[in-house]
């Protein structure tokens, strides 16, 4: 089937969700430098958020949000990119855009953890070996940063996607993996099935599911079938993220008003969705493509380095001067790592599993 005018540019980039992409990522490193809850913060500053950020907190403790609008992107993205790929090539595209800049921020964070004075007082080596197979959830083991938490979901996704991909892509089966997930994620909290919670991600999941609904439309065309996989799946989203207890927020500490946390959700599918109906196609500036590839570095490495220098320079610099200097750095620091150690990487790493034989079939034997 052709593909419909708002096919993707740019050889498959969209500089759009690059650019949001990048804000959704820059949203949670203010979030952790700003917004987080008030014990936390105390710990990192030295001081109450009171003291430090009295009126700012509020406001930016939205961005721990910007996670969701990355899971939407990230439906949006894999759908797109893995169409037309063998299973061979969208593990290949998986494994080697994942795994190699997710080592690294392992090593440097581990460097940070042992060497460097700092507030995160984890240091098991255990901890480091299972993270490294970034299976730690359900090998229950602690995150060596907490930002890793949503590493997970992103693995469950492709797994389960991988048989959709494995089968042949097309609109009929991605709708149909989106309502079977939809099913589960709905049935997960009540069917006291621990497995199928830990695989469906239910609060995670519309916006995987919103995600690939609107790639549909962006490929194809809007219908009646793609909104109402979208709506139901706002209408999720809403519900686990108000939800009054087994959701992400902790009440205890914060309690933002439903209207806005509603806003914010309903802005972040308003925003895809204009993506997908091709609102954006026109925005093709270089550089927001090379903000969308800081993301991923940037997010992975801002928690521990940032956090320890803030937790360093709390008493002697002010405020807001530290977290701008701080931000700036981790981009400037981002950009470095992925220019000269995650591309080479993620480059070699995949003309190796290129060249590689891992199929099925037993290779002969040694003489």
């Amino acid at each position: 089937m052709p593909v419909a005018a708002g096919a993707p540019v740019r050889g498959g980039r969209l500089a759009a969700l690059d650019g949001l992409r990048f804000l959704a990522a820059l949203a949670v490193v203010l979030y952790h430098f700003v917004g987080q809850k008030p014990k936390t913060m105390e710990v990192f500053w030295g001081q109450p958020y009171q003291e430090v950020f009295p009126t700012a907190h509020a406001y930016f403790a939205y961005g721990q949000f910007g996670v969701d609008l990355f899971f939407l992107i990230s439906g949006f993205v894999i759908c797109m990119s893995a169409w037309g790929r063998t299973p061979r090539d969208f593990f290949i595209s998986r494994v080697t855009r994942l795994y190699p800049m997710y080592w690294v921020a392992i090593l440097i964070s581990s460097c940070v953890l042992f060497f460097v004075e700092n507030p995160f007082a984890d240091r098991d080596p255990r901890i480091i070996l299972a993270n490294l197979t970034m299976l730690q959830r359900p090998l229950g083991v602690t995150n060596l940063d907490a930002v890793y938490w949503t590493l997970w979901p992103e693995l469950c996704f492709y797994l389960t996607f991988a048989v959709v991909v494995w089968m042949g892509l097309t609109y009929q089966r991605v709708v149909v993996f989106a309502g079977l997930w939809t099913v589960a994620a709905v049935l997960a909290p009540v069917a006291d099935l621990p497995l199928l919670t830990v695989l469906a991600n239910p609060q995670s999941a519309p916006y995987f599911i919103a995600g690939m609904a609107f790639y549909l439309m962006y490929r194809f065309r809007p219908t009646p079938l793609l909104w109402g996989v979208v709506t139901m799946s706002w209408l999720l989203a809403v519900h686990f993220l108000l939800a009054p207890s087994g959701g992400r927020i902790r009440w205890e500490t914060w309690s933002p008003s439903y209207v806005w946390l509603t806003l914010v959700t309903t802005v972040f599918f308003a925003l895809i969705a204009a993506i997908a109906l091709g609102w954006f196609n026109r925005i093709r500036w270089r550089w927001l493509t090379v903000a969308g590839t800081l993301t991923f570095p940037l997010y992975l490495l801002h928690d521990i380095i940032g956090i320890t220098i803030i937790n360093r320079g709390a008493d002697r610099v002010d405020p807001w001067v530290l977290v701008g200097a701080t931000t700036v750095g981790l981009i400037v620091l981002s950009y470095v790592v992925q220019r000269f150690v995650e591309r080479p990487l993620a480059v070699a790493s995949r003309r190796w599993l290129k060249s590689a034989d891992f199929g099925w079939k037993q290779p002969a034997r040694r003489r």
